[in-house]
């Protein structure tokens, strides 16, 4: 029997769902390039690429996983709609990280959901591709064939099993919400992980700084050791504290970065361009307040208690 041929299409690894909230009050989205060109156009005209998952062997070995991010797609709408509930602090500079963090509830079908978007996000994420083309890249090269080019299929093929590897191990962890409303995040097509790009060695010790929203940023944290509650906080962040935290996503950036209203001035990590990181992913100033975030307790009869 002969399977239909796959249409091209535009995969999004920015969903439109989601770009919708980047729009500005003219209804247009702004992303800016590593030479400083600003380029506008309706939401989810950016943050997709053709046939990205896609995996055609030849003959009538074809396949796409595209449909796998469908659920977390059409959930995000209503996702959005929940951070707008949660309550966080008012920044302060008199006080410390961890005197304004608050605690917030989170029931299991709203800490599997946070695990389905923020897994999807990353699994398609372009940085997280750039990490599988440079592996095979490199193992192509090593056994000597003539032309090392990792093309879309080869990528796919080790893409395809990502988000439901992200999304199991998501289910295990402290998640934070970082609010802004002094200065905006911005968004691009990488940001501050160190998930590395396989199935395996999904082990502890895993983070991500993920900007999903102008006004919200969401973080991922697992440890050796952390309280098994809260397992949700929120932090608002002053302007300078976003700054800190944008810059930060610029260097994980590589060819744009999506923002709202607040044009960022361009670091010179992202005016080279590139998925660059950090060492170990290490940051004198992110690596403390995702300390405070991750062992963040709640008092209890002056009792601790600590996952595994």
């Amino acid at each position: 029997m002969n399977q239909k041929p796959l249409k091209t299409e535009l995969h999004h690894w920015w969903p439109r769902t989601l770009a919708d909230h980047w729009a500005a009050a003219d209804g247009m989205m702004s992303v800016i390039r590593p030479n400083g060109a600003v380029h506008r156009a309706p939401p989810g005209a950016f943050g997709a690429i053709t046939n990205a998952h896609h995996i055609k062997l030849g003959g009538p070995w074809v396949s796409t996983f595209e449909p796998i991010f469908n659920e977390p797609d059409n959930e995000m709408t209503a996702f959005v709609q929940w951070l707008g509930t949660l309550e966080a602090s008012l920044s302060s500079p008199n006080q410390s990280t961890v005197d304004r963090i608050l605690p917030q509830p989170l029931i299991d079908q709203r800490a599997a959901q946070i695990a389905r978007i923020t897994a999807s996000m990353l699994a398609r994420s372009p940085c997280i591709r750039a990490s599988i083309k440079r592996t095979a890249e490199c193992y192509r090269r090593d056994f000597g064939l003539p032309n090392p080019t990792a093309d879309k299929t080869l990528i796919a093929v080790n893409q395809r099993g990502l988000y439901d590897a992200y999304r199991k191990r998501m289910m295990h962890g402290r998640w934070a919400i970082l609010f802004s409303d002094e200065r905006e995040f911005v968004a691009g097509d990488g940001f501050l992980h160190n998930f590395p790009a396989s199935q395996n060695a999904l082990d502890a010790g895993l983070k991500l700084v993920l900007p999903i929203l102008p006004t919200a940023t969401i973080v991922y944290t697992s440890p050796m050791q952390y309280p098994i509650e809260p397992r949700l906080v929120t932090l608002r962040l002053g302007a300078e504290e976003v700054e800190r935290l944008n810059a930060i996503t610029q260097v994980y950036a590589s060819d744009f970065l999506f923002y709202r209203v607040d044009k960022p001035a361009l670091t010179e990590a992202f005016r080279h361009g590139g998925h660059r990181q950090f060492q170990y992913h290490g940051h004198h100033w992110l690596d403390p307040l995702l300390d405070d975030l991750s062992q963040y307790r709640i008092r209890e009869k002056g009792q601790r208690r600590w996952h595994p």
